[in-house]
């Protein structure tokens, strides 16, 4: 027994540590502080991902039941040439780390009352990265989401020490602002979410993902927030 837990052990350790928070506001004082916003995408989101997470059958019979599981392959299959690249094209996914910023900065504001300057050279105390990790379409047998990974961490300037860090995850599925044709029924709405977004103008296809990405971004203004509660009350 004691060998089996030396060797799951550093399993286990990793995967924590890949799921950490760091939360050191304690040691710093941000009050009034200048802060310089740094905000990047790495390479794996610098385009849309397409991810079907549609459950396979094996039933060829299939009843009024496994309508949706159908039709959401099918919306899958929609989506896998021309649309995909309709889509793709549409996308900038650079300007996601802009709005997922933002949470944090407004978050930063309010309780701390930062001073945003516009370049490293302005003398700030604290540098503030945030990074567009991943974003996915994703096809599923009951909706069809766009998700954004992203995450942002402060770092003191004079040190390099980060302060603090999080990271979010925002699935936003498209039939929420997409699907309001009352003619049809609920599946089909949420099947031709889908569909619907590659027939949509390159403007209104970026708000969708730009709606994810301020949502993401929201979560780690509220983080902060739920952090800044515990400081005050320890």
């Amino acid at each position: 027994m004691k060998h089996l837990i030396l060797l799951f052990s550093p399993v286990i350790i990793l995967f924590f540590a890949g799921c950490a928070h760091t939360n050191e506001l304690a040691k710093y004082d941000l009050t009034g502080r200048k802060m310089f916003f740094s905000n990047s995408v790495s390479n794996e989101a610098s385009t849309i991902q397409f991810v079907d997470n549609t459950s396979p059958s094996n039933d060829k019979n299939k009843d009024s039941k496994d309508l949706a599981s159908t039709l959401a392959s099918i919306g899958s299959d929609i989506l896998s040439g021309t649309s995909q690249a309709r889509i793709s094209n549409a996308v900038n996914t650079a300007s996601m780390a802009d709005y997922v910023s933002q949470g944090l900065k407004t978050a930063l504001v309010s309780f701390f009352n930062i001073k945003d300057v516009n370049s490293a050279d302005k003398g700030p105390q604290f540098i503030v990265e945030t990074t567009v990790e991943r974003c996915e379409l994703v096809t599923g047998d009951k909706n069809v989401s766009i998700k954004i990974k992203a995450s942002s961490r402060i770092i003191d300037q004079s040190s390099g020490n980060i302060v603090w860090d999080d990271n979010e995850t925002s699935t936003i599925p498209l039939q929420d602002n997409y699907s309001n044709n009352s003619k049809n029924g609920k599946t089909a709405n949420k099947v031709l979410s889908a569909v619907q977004l590659a027939s949509l103008s390159d403007r209104d296809i970026q708000k969708v993902v730009d709606d994810a990405a301020i949502n993401a971004g929201r979560k780690i203004g509220e983080t902060l927030r739920e952090d800044v509660v515990k400081l005050k009350n320890k």
